[in-house]
């Protein structure tokens, strides 16, 4: 398992392209081939995944789940808000148009580790959650 942690700035170009920070980039196997999936995340976020990790963590989940309508109504949503895109030569990938709008990006984006995803974040979104993050914590809400 890859440890993304940190949160970093980035500008996206003109293109829709991210410049995948190098520490992250570093952190994914070579045999994934450059192959990431982007979804859409649950907190006005993008989820990022390197291919493993994407079968690991989210393809053998909902193989997990019970047969039925739940399992085929999941399957169905991931399938339709995921991508996969490739890390190209120079460390960017990119973000499909109807991603970036989904989370109100103006050109900048702050990408974020999440132990073994990357979120991507609209600045002003990201500004709100980890606002309350850091109140929760200090309330004493959650521990480690």
């Amino acid at each position: 398992m890859q440890n993304f942690l940190g949160d970093f700035d980035c500008a996206l170009d003109s293109k829709g392209r991210l410049m995948v920070p190098a520490k992250f980039r570093h952190l994914v196997p070579e045999a994934g081939g450059g192959l990431w999936v982007i979804t859409m995340g649950k907190d006005k976020c993008l989820n990022l995944y390197p291919l493993n990790e994407w079968d690991e963590e989210v393809v053998k989940k909902l193989h997990s789940l019970p047969p039925g309508p739940e399992k085929r109504k999941y399957i169905r949503f991931y399938s339709r808000k995921s991508r996969t895109i490739n890390l190209d030569k120079s460390g960017r990938i990119a973000i499909p148009s109807n991603f970036l709008e989904a989370i109100d990006s103006p050109g900048k984006v702050v990408v974020v580790g999440v132990l073994n995803y990357i979120e991507i974040w609209a600045p002003e979104e990201f500004e709100k959650a980890s606002i309350e993050g850091d109140e929760a914590y200090l309330e004493g809400e959650f521990e480690i």
